[in-house]
């Protein structure tokens, strides 16, 4: 895709217009920006415990990012809103606008992706895809670590909940936003529209983006464009203490895929042009409903993925390779979560969640092989598989509040796991279940209003995705077959945290350790033609170490803070007959700046934000200890300065690679150019 420069051009024109609309006069505010922020700690989370709790006084290990915070993170992707909390890494495999996420070293697999409390799923062995416009994010919550027992099946590495925003508070407002980015050329512009009347409230979100070929210091990456689209809406009515909302979305995005040209092929492309997913979800809340139900929340959900992928390749033997994939994904459930308050220990929380996930895949295969001489010979195949897994759990979790001081939190769940292959064109059917039981404990304490100490043990659980258990799939003239036989895999995970907080100072700080076995691989099953035929097998586990913090320290007499959040993690994984501890995760990342605020008027405000981000090197082995993939160690410098103006009007303008560096983080294409983002939200 190559897409015309006068779309960045629109782009920060509609900024700079949209920055000289004249605005009315507000009344003073002798508030600080600084002020308005609240202390990150006293952020209220439902992760780590099920219910409404601070993170000062959570036993998991929680980060929130509000809607104050995300306005100053312009991105198309939501999984670059992550890029800074501790523990959490991207990868991109090259296709444009699908980023992904690990926490603590486990791949995306691994890690569950919630919006509004429903899973999105993928049976690729890539991992979940965020499909989702940052523009319709109310907050995200990331728990870091395991965390199977409250949040589901795949939280190994951990969970990120996206809450989505309701309706509006006004009878009728909004906001018109538009962002261009120099380092693609390209644009994201979105509308909203809300309300409220009596116990009314609604939404209507609609946005369009489209980037091009991503710009670095040695040249264009293409091709490495897409176009994405979304269109998102609320409708939520409050009677007395029960609310009800129907929210419904679709996202639509074509894409292309950077994938540099391999060894002994002479050409090599892949497309996605599609990957487009709709859902509709129906929510219920109660609160106060009788002295022993505090809390009621149930929901049903509906939701589809339609992805098209083809790939072409041409060796220099001659051999040609050309297939297709089809795929729709089906997932429907619902959900129910009860807190209660039947002993005078502390809460109890009680859930039940029911999904069922189908594949429905169509594959073609058309592959040219020179040999024998003279005219060779080429052999196209077409495949159809049916497949579904259905997942029913139940948990529970109970606060026990020993003293004024101290509370413990004890958690358990059960799985009862069914996968079948239902229906194929070329294999026989197959079938896969699980039964399984998870526990959870962890303490609170805190001897002061300035300290809290914590301890948390956890165990994870990662069922088998379709593709891995039955389906065939070929990319690159490589074949892997799935392996009804696999077993899930699991971990365990024990934490100890402090947090500390005195108005000036704040400090989160977690060590931790993880041990994870049966981890899905691949090995050789068979050896047919050119290529060997590989097989999805549980071939090893993976040990993770680390120390997580986040800090920030407020000068006195001024509004500026200095901060740091970071992580040191040393990670092995053990193949049986081989072990390494070059796992392809660097061994520290992080982030370090200053930000400073200033009131310029009562109602004008401006924030500044001058950062360094990086990490180490990182390199990766096989089980035959051989180096599959390496990345330097890299810093780059970035800053950020943002305008608001009453309730009205915010302006923000990020200057990344402010030295032009070239950089590639691990499982990542290589960094952007010098380049600027220029962010217009006007709101009425």
């Amino acid at each position: 895709m190559e897409w015309p420069a006068k779309r960045w051009g629109f782009g920060l024109l509609t900024g700079m217009l949209g920055a000289s609309v004249p605005l009315p006069a507000v009344a003073a505010d002798t508030q600080t920006v600084a002020e308005q922020r609240p202390d990150s700690l006293e952020t209220l989370v439902v992760l780590g415990t099920g219910t409404q709790t601070s993170i000062f006084e959570n036993p998991a290990s929680i980060t929130a990012l509000e809607s104050h915070e995300l306005q100053r993170m312009s991105t198309t992707s939501v999984a670059e809103l992550l890029r800074d909390v501790p523990g959490v890494r991207l990868f991109d495999d090259g296709t444009a606008g699908m980023k992904r996420i690990s926490i603590r070293g486990e791949t995306s697999r691994r890690v569950t992706i919630k919006v509004d409390g429903h899973a999105l799923t993928d049976h690729s062995p890539y991992g979940t895809p965020l499909l989702l416009d940052p523009s319709v994010i109310e907050r995200i919550e990331v728990v870091r670590g395991t965390s199977s027992v409250l949040s589901g099946s795949n939280a190994i590495g951990g969970v990120v909940n996206i809450i989505t925003r309701r309706g509006g508070e006004a009878p009728l407002e909004g906001s018109i936003s538009t962002t261009g980015f120099s380092g693609t050329r390209g644009y994201l512009t979105s509308t909203t529209l809300q309300g409220a009347s009596g116990g009314l409230d609604w939404r209507v979100t609609g946005s369009l983006a489209e980037e091009g070929d991503r710009r670095t210091p040695e040249g264009r990456l293409s091709p490495s464009g897409f176009e994405q689209d979304q269109f998102s809406t609320h409708l939520g009515y409050r009677h007395g203490d029960h609310y009800m909302a129907l929210k419904a979305e679709q996202y639509r995005l074509e894409a292309d895929v950077y994938n540099p040209l391999p060894d002994g092929f002479t050409d090599f492309t892949i497309r996605l042009p599609q990957r487009d997913l709709r859902k509709v979800g129906l929510f219920y809340e109660g609160e106060s409903l009788s002295p022993s139900v505090s809390r009621v929340e149930a929901s049903v959900y509906h939701q589809t993925v339609d992805r098209l992928f083809e790939n072409q390749a041409a060796m220099t033997s001659g051999m040609t390779v050309g297939t297709t994939s089809d795929d729709r994904q089906a997932t429907y459930g619902a959900d129910l979560q009860l807190e209660l308050a039947l002993i005078g220990l502390g809460s109890t929380v009680l859930g039940l969640e029911y999904e069922n996930d189908a594949l429905d895949t169509g594959k073609t295969s058309d592959v040219f092989m020179p040999f024998p001489p003279p005219f060779g010979q080429r052999r196209f195949t077409a495949t159809s598989d049916e497949a579904r897994i259905q997942t029913l759990s139940g948990y529970a979790q109970q606060a026990w509040e020993l003293n004024d001081s101290t509370t413990a939190y004890f958690g358990g769940r059960v799985y009862a796991v069914e996968a079948e292959l239902e229906a194929s064109s070329d294999k026989a059917h197959e079938r896969n279940t699980d039964t399984r039981a998870l526990g959870s404990l962890g303490l609170v304490h805190t001897p002061g209003d300035n300290w809290s100490l914590r301890a948390n043990l956890a165990q994870g659980y990662s069922y088998p995705t379709l593709q891995q258990l039955f389906l065939t799939t070929t990319a690159g003239g490589q074949t892997t077959v799935g392996n009804p036989e696999l077993s899930p895999e699991k971990a365990n995970t024990v934490e100890l945290g402090a947090r500390y907080r005195d108005g000036r100072l704040t400090l989160d700080v977690t060590l931790f350790h993880t041990r994870a076995d049966n981890y899905i691989g691949q090995d050789v099953d068979s050896v047919s033609g050119p290529q060997p035929i590989r097989r999805y097998v549980n071939i090893h586990q993976a040990t993770t170490s680390g120390l997580e913090l986040f800090g920030e320290h407020r000068l006195a007499a001024t509004d500026t803070a200095l901060y740091l959040n970071g992580s040191l993690l040393r990670r092995e994984y053990d193949f049986g007959e081989s072990k390494t501890y070059d796992s392809g995760t660097p061994r520290l990342a992080g982030r370090l700046g200053m930000r400073r605020d200033w009131m310029l008027t009562p109602a004008v405000g401006l924030t500044g934000d001058f950062f360094l981000r990086g990490e180490s090197e990182a390199r990766e082995r096989n089980a035959a200890n051989e180096l599959t993939s390496r990345a330097a160690g890299y810093g780059t410098l970035n800053a950020y300065l943002g305008l608001h103006y009453a309730d009205c009007l915010d302006v923000g303008l990020r200057l990344d690679n402010l030295l032009d560096k070239r950089y590639r983080p691990f499982g990542e294409l290589t960094g952007e150019e010098r380049s600027v983002t220029l962010t217009t939200t006007l709101h009425f």
